[in-house]
């Protein structure tokens, strides 16, 4: 077990690094974690922005004081000198962005069905402003409506009318066919998890590679009796001890920093899934390990590897709000298929859901990019030349 030794030796006398990058990593993944569902709370919510609105009004009617007072639950009612400079620089400088003017007559012809239109002034390209004329397309519309079932109507019984109908809100329910409620923050831990095991990984394995990639300790090993089959044999099981110790640690912060988390079915699937994706990790860290020589070019393509299907799978941004041809790239990484088996675990509630929403295939098909991986590295590794 020399190799192993060695390779252990390696990774004590260098661990004072691999603990500032894995604390590092690890306060990362805990900030973006926070963050990331604290946005996603936002994301889902809906709240009415009440845009700044100036009614100019030339005549006093029932009709208009209805309209106003009804406008005013869905706009911020401005006050403003009918001036054209005023007005002007009030849409300038966003003090208002939506100006009624409402016509000498306008009642009257309203009253009678004649056609009269109001005038209005905006800012191009604000959305608010769309509410604004839902909210004043709604009222005449329904005061329209009511008064041509009733042409007897009064102004003040047809705005009384008016309102009542505007005021009932059809009650929305959004129901899920997942029996759990989502667990964002775990979710958003165990995606940022991949970003963080890649990176420590490939520090600690190219710790690792380098030294055995030295010419003298090379040479060595090469006339020793020991078979290369037990020298990657014995490098292959530092490497695993590494992992699940990195493993262990980034799973038992999630623990520690989310106190209100149980070993329910989800996290227990979601630790599952971290655990094949730290095996197919350690593959691809040992590969780069074996193509590569020089440790600055181990760390950018550390970088490259962690980094790039970090931004592309669903881990830095959410894969809903990426592109289907950014997504099909990204089909091609182990990370994808990762992020998609954790998006789906957070809000499951039995095995049986699991299997229906394709969890145990997408980390099948994650292990198997491990195993690549190590096919990958052991052809390499018959068909390198000396250091």
């Amino acid at each position: 077990m020399q190799v192993f030794k060695v390779s252990m030796k390696v990774l004590k006398r260098n661990y004072p690094s691999i603990l500032i990058y894995l604390g590092i990593f690890l306060g990362l993944s805990l900030l973006f974690a926070s963050q990331g569902s604290r946005q996603e709370e936002e994301y889902t919510s809906f709240e009415t922005v009440k845009t700044p609105v100036a009614v100019f009004a030339e005549e006093d009617t029932p009709l208009v004081r209805g309209f106003v007072k009804n406008l005013s639950e869905t706009a911020e009612i401005v006050e403003l000198k009918d001036e054209e400079d005023t007005i002007s620089d009030a849409l300038y400088f966003r003090i208002v962005t939506y100006v009624i003017r409402i016509p000498e007559g306008f009642t009257q012809s309203f009253m009678r069905s004649q056609e009269m239109i109001l005038e209005k002034e905006t800012i191009s390209g604000t959305f608010g402003n769309t509410y604004t004329d839902l909210a004043v397309n709604s009222f005449f519309s329904t005061a329209a409506l009511y008064l041509a079932a009733d042409e007897t109507l009064s102004e003040e019984a047809l705005v009384d009318k008016t309102v009542s109908a505007l005021k009932e809100r059809t009650p929305v329910e959004v129901k899920s066919q997942n029996q759990k409620e989502e667990d964002g923050y775990a979710k958003f831990y165990f995606n940022y998890m991949s970003y963080s095991l890649v990176s420590i990984l490939v520090l600690g394995t190219s710790l690792i590679m380098l030294v055995w990639k030295d010419k003298d300790l090379y040479a060595r090993t090469e006339v020793s009796p020991l078979k290369r089959s037990s020298i990657s044999l014995q490098k292959y099981l530092a490497l695993g001890i590494f992992t699940l110790l990195t493993w262990s640690v980034l799973n038992g912060a999630y623990f520690l920093v989310n106190p209100r988390s149980t070993p329910d079915l989800p996290t227990l699937l979601h630790m599952g899934n971290s655990l094949v994706f730290s095996f197919t990790a350690m593959g691809m860290s040992f590969l780069i390990g074996t193509l590569l020589k020089s440790r600055n070019a181990i760390s950018a393509v550390s970088n490259v590897v962690s980094l790039g299907p970090s931004f592309i799978s669903g881990v830095f941004v959410p894969q809903e709000l990426l592109g289907s041809s950014v997504l099909s790239m990204a089909k091609v990484t182990p990370t994808y298929w990762y992020v998609t088996a954790n998006n789906r675990i957070s809000s499951l509630g039995s095995l049986q859901e699991a299997q229906d929403h394709s969890v145990f295939t997408f980390m099948l098909i994650v292990f198997a990019f491990g195993m690549l991986f190590f096919i990958l590295s052991a052809l390499a590794g018959r068909k390198a030349m000396h250091p």
